[in-house]
């Protein structure tokens, strides 16, 4: 009875259950194997008014963009991170980088028959925190063009960046994920060395080069400080690795 009178109270007022947000058209195939490059880094991605395409990707990356993650928020079987990869194209006319968000979740979710949960997981992380003085990093200008290349003897430059990109880059070469923790939200200038700094945390090629740490400090006037924190996760409990037919 009280079921039937709630019923009665929606169809009254006019209220249904808003459809999920879909791609007008979209195909998931299992990429080519001798397609050139990695996909998961960001220039093998378009996601132009109307358009979203993935090029090579592991199954990891997807699932980073589709829930606005890093890669270290993603927990699930090995094989998501890069043994098999996928070409996704896809058309949303009218559709914004948030829709389209949505449409992959749901697009992933039905074709790989996907299960997953969010947790929040305590990690060992390298937190990126205000030093003791002034930052020694540079607002940049408004009509500046956004850069990231390699200077002199192991440094990189950003130009026009977040601090994320650079706890990104870290993430992707230490041995824990790098978090940005300094409260700064804009776009700066500034520059690293990074010839301390190895790969996937193994130790530099240069091992006389100063750490990491010591040019966090001296180059930019922020810290390096191993710590836990608690990081939002998503867990992939169930993915198929071939997804279904399109």
């Amino acid at each position: 009875m009280r079921r039937s009178f709630a019923v009665l109270i929606v169809l009254a007022s006019g209220v249904s259950a808003a459809a999920p947000l879909a791609f007008e058209v979209a195909s998931i195939k299992v990429a080519d194997p001798g397609e050139a490059g990695p996909g998961d880094i960001p220039r093998n991605m378009d996601n132009s008014p109307g358009h979203f395409i993935m090029r090579n990707v592991p199954l990891r990356y997807c699932l980073e963009w589709a829930y606005d993650l890093k890669d270290y928020q993603v927990a699930g079987p090995d094989w998501i991170k890069s043994d098999n990869r996928y070409d996704i194209v896809a058309n949303a006319p009218g559709a914004s980088e948030n829709d389209m968000r949505l449409m992959l979740q749901a697009l992933l979710l039905e074709r790989f028959g996907m299960k997953v949960h969010r947790e929040t997981k305590n990690l060992d992380v390298y937190a990126l925190l205000p030093g003791k003085g002034a930052p020694k990093i540079e607002e940049a200008a408004a009509d500046e063009e956004t850069g990231l290349g390699a200077g002199a003897n192991g440094a990189v430059n950003f130009t026009k960046q977040p601090l994320s990109r650079l706890t990104f880059m870290l993430t992707r070469r230490m041995d824990r994920p790098a978090v940005d923790m300094t409260g700064l939200k804009g776009l700066y200038d500034f520059t690293l060395d990074t010839s301390g700094l190895g790969f996937n945390g193994n130790p530099p090629q240069d091992t006389s080069a100063p750490s990491i740490f010591t040019t966090v400090q001296e180059n930019l006037g922020l810290r390096l400080e191993a710590q836990k924190a608690p990081v939002d996760v998503l867990v992939v409990d169930r993915a198929q690795k071939l997804p279904t037919a399109n």
